[in-house]
């Protein structure tokens, strides 16, 4: 550091306000392993009894010195409130808790920009946590990470983000080092002697150079989700035998954000991570994950087979972030076969890769249905998969309709049924299925979600399969027993001291929708039939939230190569019980899918306890070899009839 050298930024034109750092407190809740963090700008006077008892901790009066009569904390928050938006204080609501209060302000034009080479748009933090219980066991960490994180995602001029702490507070410093945090120097500051710690936004990893001899890689994969992250971990303990590239088109690995719902949990046990049903020994198992997170004894008091949705979404970042043959932000825009050097081209990141074999992870993506046409773009009609990111858009909706009888539509009815308990909203769900029946999830139906039934399954003839798929849907599509109890279990309660029918409450299956539009004199209409009887009727709400799934869809890379595949009557892909995809007799490369065979492999395809196997199918496909070794037998039942596949 250079103090002395470093530009002191301009200050604003005369009656020009700064850019503040805005967007920090405007893009929803914030998904942690400690629960769901949100920011919210400090309301005065309301705010000021709890912020100045803080301050009155004799610990936190140590840093802050703000301590005595309330007003002395007011002026200090006052002069943010009221000044020109370079500095924005608020309140940190954990699960909906006040529990800290943070300041977010522009370094650059702050008098501490005098003290470091300070760059546009730099962001600074300060950061206290509240309730003394809050202190001391790893919280200020996970929250540095998370706003950090948001911070540098929703402020793109901004690239790096600070916090000078006073020298003397190691407890701070150590915070900020697990968030990613480094030192870049100590600063004489007028009240006190600082380090300046630093954390950069990540650029992406550049692609890697060419392979030594020109070679090209083994193995392409097309976007990193769980599935093709399961690969890439499986690739990584067999790099000597297959040289693998995964490309992800987002900046940075992203599982569902909008459904990390409070108190959601998974519907695989733990053991269904990335890797562990094929070799538990990796060090990319969850288990591992938790031995680095120095978690492992919280994990087996706390006695859960089932892991939360964010502690899922957090192991895998941490795996994706980790295993060096993931790129990010490097998305792959085209596929092409060069027939000659018998290979694919891939524009990847601005870049060419050549690859032996490609496998495509693209995920599936949010299903609208039909009938919510002339409401596409409507601000209040919007699917669950953005559930948390638009889940305050319904803050004025005095009536809220959730379709779909899945889990996800399950956990969003929920999740309003306890936010809007006691508001007088009606909340409505409906759904097409004529029962709110729960996933099967006995013993011997789980084995539906063996290799022993998709080996079965992929043998029958295509007009069986099809007929299949939609008949087994509580197998795949149905909400879980445990939230269907909760869901029982919190209107009981809320019907103590009035009859079921006095709650502003509906659930309404066996009914489908046929048109939605706006009403005549405002909200929306939808226009009903149920299935039963055939009867036509309106429903009248003011927002709905499509909970109604997500499909499979061919990316646009594939165009170059669409007329080499081999595609069914019905356009889809044809899947051998390797997941490799039927070509044209020119193409002759490995083309795999992952996630989208549901049609040709059944109920177990977007079941993450099959996605290790199904990676190691590949994985040993591509190499011509048995890499992982995979059992012959998984299930008890026997599908086929005797003698039969």
């Amino acid at each position: 550091m250079t103090p002395a050298t470093a530009p002191t930024p301009a200050a604003p034109a005369p009656g020009e306000r700064p850019a503040p750092p805005d967007g920090v407190a405007d893009h929803g809740p914030i998904a942690t392993p400690a629960g769901e963090f949100r920011l919210r700008p400090v309301r005065l006077p309301d705010d000021l009894p709890l912020i100045a008892g803080w301050m009155n901790d004799p610990a936190v009066d140590t840093w802050w010195q703000l301590a005595g009569p309330p007003d002395r904390t007011e002026r200090h928050l006052r002069a943010q409130l009221d000044g020109d938006g370079r500095s924005l204080p608020c309140l940190g609501l954990l699960d909906g808790t006040p529990m800290s209060y943070w300041e977010i302000y522009r370094a650059d034009l702050d008098p501490i920009a005098a003290h470091y080479p300070a760059r546009p748009h730099d962001t600074g933090l300060h950061l206290l946590l509240g309730p003394p219980a809050a202190r001391g066991r790893g919280l200020g960490a996970v929250l540095l990470t998370a706003l950090a994180d948001h911070v540098l995602a929703h402020r793109p001029d901004c690239h790096r983000v600070l916090a000078e702490p006073d020298l003397r507070n190691t407890a701070c410093r150590r915070s900020l080092e697990r968030a990613g945090f480094r030192q870049a120097g100590e600063l004489e500051l007028p009240d006190k002697r600082a380090a300046l710690m630093v954390r950069s936004r990540p650029g992406p990893r550049p692609l890697p150079a060419p392979r030594e001899g020109g070679e090209p890689y083994d193995l392409l994969g097309v976007g990193i989700g769980p599935f093709n992250l399961s690969l890439a971990a499986l690739a990584h303990g067999a790099a000597d035998a297959v040289s693998a590239l995964f490309c992800e088109a987002e900046p940075e690995y992203r599982w569902h954000p909008g459904m990390l719902v409070e108190g959601a949990r998974m519907q695989v046990p733990f053991l269904a991570d990335l890797v562990s049903l094929v070799d538990p020994t990796s060090p990319w198992s969850f288990l591992n994950y938790l031995r680095h997170q120095e978690r492992l004894y919280p994990f087996y008091f706390a006695e859960r087979f089932q892991l939360s949705r964010r502690e899922y979404a957090h192991y895998c970042r941490w795996v994706a972030h980790r295993l060096p043959n993931c790129r990010f932000g490097a998305p792959v825009t085209a596929l092409r076969w060069d027939t000659a050097e018998r290979l694919f081209r891939a524009e990847a990141g601005g870049e060419e890769i050549r690859a032996r074999n490609v496998v495509l992870g693209v995920g599936t993506r949010p299903h609208r249905p039909a009938a919510f046409a002339d409401l596409a773009g409507h601000p209040r009609v919007w699917h669950s998969a953005d559930y948390l990111q638009r889940r305050d858009s319904l803050d004025g909706a005095r009536d809220i309709t959730v379709l779909g009888s899945g889990q996800s539509g399950a956990e969003v009815f929920l999740d309003l049924l306890r936010r809007r308990a006691d508001d007088g909203t009606r909340l409505r769900w409906l759904s097409r299925t004529r029962a709110l029946a729960p996933m099967e999830y006995s013993k011997l139906g789980l084995e539906h979600f063996t290799p022993d039934y998709t080996r079965y399954f992929h043998s029958l003839p295509r007009e069986v399969r099809d007929d299949l798929v939609p008949a087994q849907w509580q197998l795949h599509k149905a909400a879980s027993a445990e939230t269907l109890a909760e869901i029982h279990d919190l209107l009981y309660e809320r019907s103590v001291g009035r009859p079921p029918g006095g709650d502003p409450v509906e659930i309404v299956p066996g009914t489908a929708v046929t048109a939605a539009r706006t009403g005549p004199y405002g909200g929306l209409e939808l226009h009903c039939r149920h299935t039963d009887s055939g009867a036509d009727h309106v429903l009248r709400t003011d927002a709905v939230v499509l909970a109604t799934g997500y499909r499979a869809t061919r990316p646009d890379a594939l165009d170059p190569i669409a007329a080499l595949i081999d595609w069914d009557e019905r356009g889809r892909y044809r899947v051998d019980l390797d997941h490799r995809v039927a070509t044209r007799p020119e193409l002759t490369g490995g083309l795999y899918v992952q996630n989208a065979e549901l049609h040709t492999h059944g109920v177990g395809t977007p079941d993450l306890g099959l996605g290790a196997h199904r990676a190691a199918v590949i994985l040993n496909a591509v190499a011509g070899k048995e890499l992982h070794p995979l059992p012959a037998r998984t299930a008890w039942t026997s599908f086929a009839p005797p003698g039969g596949a």
